[in-house]
């Protein structure tokens, strides 16, 4: 009876899905780099503010967190907002 029970629970925890901060992490910052962060809010940014943004970009060490930082605006749309807490939130090098 014990060894039916300890394979329920082994089961159980086999199948308990993992809320793992650092594997989200490491997703979001493999799928958003740098360019794909200006890339993803140029259309949302004056050719002014785009461009002060690709000129940071050295001086921030192509930093992806520090382009969404910079980017970050309440213009632009919800998911593409989202997107970019995510990345702030992550500290995305």
């Amino acid at each position: 009876m014990k060894v039916k029970a300890l394979i329920v629970v082994l089961f159980l925890f086999s199948c308990t899905p993992v809320e793992d901060s650092a594997i989200q992490t490491t997703s979001i910052c493999d799928k958003y780099d740098w360019g794909s962060v200006t890339s993803m809010v140029s259309p949302y940014m004056d050719n002014y503010l785009h461009t002060a943004l690709i000129m940071q970009g050295q001086s921030s060490d192509y930093n992806s967190s520090e382009a969404a930082r910079q980017a970050f605006s309440n213009d632009m749309p919800e998911r593409v907002k989202a997107i970019l807490k995510s990345i702030i939130e992550a500290d995305c090098e």
